[in-house]
């Protein structure tokens, strides 16, 4: 499967659609998620959480520490949609405040752990293209 990048801002972006269980909202809510195999941890935006949710405690997983932001951080396990993909996951992700990256507010980080062990994604950077092979 290939799925372009997203140019913002003449930035090219691997950012996927995704869709987060919102039940704020009454339904799911619409963000981008940047694909960083850089990360260990799939992180979540605290102003997306906040959004979405009022009590997490029942989805709490586990504390972490965030090493290059020096934070511990608690880890929920959150219910994703992937509209590109067509798939569904339930990832651990840690909860974070980060900033713009070409001119958007990615609201999802999706690190190393439970989301690149389900797949294998290539990086075409000079055709801008995200290249996944599903394993789930």
């Amino acid at each position: 499967m290939e799925i372009p990048f997203v140019t913002l801002r003449s930035y090219s972006i691997p950012l996927l659609k995704t869709e987060i269980e919102c039940p704020k909202l009454g339904g799911n809510l619409l963000i981008y998620a940047l694909l960083d195999t850089g990360s260990r941890f799939s992180l979540i935006n605290k102003r997306t959480l906040n959004e979405c949710f009022d009590n997490l405690e029942e989805r709490y997983l586990d504390t972490v520490i965030l090493t290059n932001l020096n934070l511990y951080t608690k880890r929920y396990k959150l219910k994703f949609h992937f509209v590109e993909l067509n798939k569904d996951f339930e990832i651990p992700v840690a909860v974070a405040d980060f900033g713009e990256i070409g001119g958007i507010f990615p609201s999802l980080i999706l690190g190393r752990e439970d989301f690149f062990s389900r797949m294998l994604i290539c990086f075409d950077k000079n055709t801008k293209l995200i290249i996944m092979k599903d394993y789930s």
